[in-house]
């Protein structure tokens, strides 16, 4: 969907992200992050639920969205927010859903798709919904909690500061592009992390090669293919 054009209606759910769901997603990773290595999400999530109703964000918490193939219905599963589209200061085009992940890792999840399809099956089944908040919400919002953690800092730890080591959330901000919600753009990410060619597996080199029409052979190794695309000044994603 590169050819998406952005509307004034996503330019406003993007301010509206940018400006008030961005920063407490910040905060909520920043400050927590620090306490534990583990991937405690639950506690993520409802610091992130205080947070918004501390700033008087009206969303809600796992809500139950039946999930379907068409027009069939099977098991229910739960949403991990719903940002409501009547807020205190702005009336957005349409509720946001949020899906989360805890991932440390610094590649914004590029490796780990885990969560989008999550977030794109909810925008699809949600069309279904009783609810018309729920069945018009054209906006999904995928939040990733502690990206850019630094574990070397508890080795050897003889001081430690929350404040010297930052620790960022990353978000991406997709849209339902068709009536029945089966096609998708990204049309907000809050930043953009290159990966080194040398972090990728064959199977996702051999891809890359593929569509950069580069001839590839049988034989050719991780160092072969990371040969040829440089040739092509291919060096990161």
């Amino acid at each position: 969907m590169t050819n998406y054009k952005l509307t004034k209606q996503d330019s406003q759910v993007i301010e509206f992200i940018k400006d008030s769901i961005l920063p407490i997603a910040n905060e909520v990773t920043n400050f927590y992050s620090h306490w534990t290595k583990a991937d405690e999400e639950e506690h993520l999530q409802k610091a992130f639920l205080y947070e918004c109703r501390q700033n008087n964000i009206k969303i809600t918490r796992e809500v139950a969205i039946t999930q379907y193939y068409k027009d069939l219905a099977f098991t229910e599963k739960k949403l991990d927010f719903f940002i409501f589209p009547e807020q205190e200061n702005i009336d957005l085009p349409s509720g946001v859903f949020i899906e989360t992940k805890a991932n440390y890792q610094d590649d914004t999840g590029q490796s780990k798709l885990d969560g989008r399809y999550q977030l794109f099956r909810y925008l699809y089944s949600s069309s279904h919904n009783p609810d018309e908040n729920l069945s018009n919400a054209e906006y999904g919002l995928f939040l990733i909690w502690g990206q850019n953690y630094n574990h070397d800092q508890f080795k050897n730890l003889d001081t430690f500061s929350i404040i010297e080591n930052k620790v960022d959330a990353y978000i991406e901000l997709w849209k339902s592009t068709n009536k029945d919600r089966t096609k998708f753009a990204k049309i907000y990410q809050s930043k953009v992390v290159p990966i080194s060619l040398k972090k990728l597996k064959k199977d996702d080199l051999l891809n890359l090669c593929k569509e950069n029409g580069i001839k590839i052979s049988s034989n050719d190794n991780i160092d072969v293919l990371i040969s040829k695309l440089n040739e092509k000044n291919i060096y990161e994603l």
